[in-house]
């Protein structure tokens, strides 16, 4: 929300643009230093697509940013409309509530601990040699390995300045993937909320409520929500088309690794498991929470058509915005093509053991 400090806070995505730049250049400069290494080069692609993708969030958020701001404010709005009516409507509104968190806490909570994996063993040998009143710096860059960058990395203070710039964007890249996912489950939920409370006052009017007025209510708040559908579907249709597209690949690239030339050390399969776990949730929150919209929606259109409003007393207008909203087409956001459901994660995943199939057909033959 716009505060008297915004117009300060719109350095920061320019700030975190071109840190993404640094580490894209860096992670395909380590990738083609690695070239005739396939499984390092592979993961420094990983590295890179990660990159891209902040990149493409952070830029398509200050393309939009206007819109996400209407949008945030309609719904916070309609969602506290919602909220104060009465202790029943509160209950509906809150059930989804702690799968949604749920969801986001789990989806950092892994993230911190693939950071945290990254960088442990460079950060633990500079604090133990503190410990011991003095600082080596022969350790391995966890990012570049000391061959990423386009010069010789210093052995001395330098050295521990490329590793604090290493770390500040894997957690730039890592904060801006988790807020944008998070904010995408933020705002499903509070539209699919909304829509709950407007069915249960549509089934269950209050003896002093007029149901036209309700019924009028009601259709203009869900015509605004199609609104906030419509700026999610155009805020988050390329992030999730690249995502579809980009984690089909890594994921292949990985369970081709794992398949061959693999060190199965504890290490190695903790970082892959959880790297793995953090792409598989990422579409699978996005997948689930374009499921609630979804469901919202087609809810909301059945709760108006088993309501009353055949008997009530509407006037020609309103009556025409009743049949078009029953008529209207689901409540579903698409990525570019692809809708955004449950079934999309099931497809992924299809498409996922699909290219790996077809990459190690591909190395049989050559070989």
């Amino acid at each position: 929300m716009p505060t008297k400090s915004g117009k300060s806070t719109r350095y920061w995505p320019v700030c975190v643009i071109l840190l993404m730049i640094m580490f894209i250049t860096l992670t395909l400069h380590t990738a083609y230093v690695f070239r005739h290494k396939l499984v390092n080069m592979m993961k420094m692609i990983g590295l890179t697509i990660s990159a891209v993708s902040a990149t493409i969030k952070v830029s398509s958020f200050l393309i939009n940013r206007s819109s996400l701001i209407n949008n945030h404010k309609t719904l916070n709005d309609f969602y506290e409309e919602e909220l104060v009516q009465n202790e029943k409507i509160r209950t509906i509104i809150f059930s989804p509530l702690r799968a949604t968190y749920t969801l986001a806490y789990t989806y950092v909570i892994i993230m911190i601990g693939l950071i945290v994996g990254i960088f442990l063993s460079p950060y633990i040998f500079i604090i133990r040699n503190l410990s011991h009143f003095h600082s080596a710096t022969n350790y391995t860059l966890p990012l570049s390995r000391g061959y990423g960058y386009f010069w010789t990395v210093p052995d001395n203070i330098l050295c521990h300045l490329h590793l604090i710039l290493e770390t500040a964007m894997v957690m730039l890249s890592c904060i801006t993937t988790c807020g944008v996912e998070c904010v995408f489950s933020l705002f499903a939920y509070q539209l699919a909320s909304t829509a709950r409370g407007m069915i249960y006052r549509l089934t269950n009017p209050l003896p002093n409520e007029k149901f036209s007025d309700l019924l009028k209510t009601c259709i203009k708040k869900h015509q605004k929500l199609l609104r906030c559908r419509n700026i999610l579907e155009k805020v988050y249709g390329p992030i999730l088309l690249w995502h579809i597209i980009s984690n089909a690949m890594l994921l292949c690239s990985l369970i081709y690794d794992v398949t061959t030339e693999f060190k199965f050390t504890f290490f190695n399969i903790l970082m892959s498991l959880t790297y793995s776990l953090i792409k598989l949730l990422q579409m699978f929150m996005y997948a689930w929470n374009g499921t609630v919209i979804t469901n919202a929606g087609d809810n909301f259109r059945n709760g108006v058509y088993f309501g009353e409003w055949p008997k009530s007393d509407l006037d020609r207008h309103v009556r025409t915005n009743v049949i078009l909203t029953m008529m209207q087409k689901p409540m579903t956001i698409y990525a570019i093509f692809s809708p955004v459901e449950i079934v999309m994660f099931t497809n992924f995943v299809n498409a996922t053991i699909s290219y790996f199939f077809l990459l190690q057909s591909i190395d049989d033959k050559s070989e």
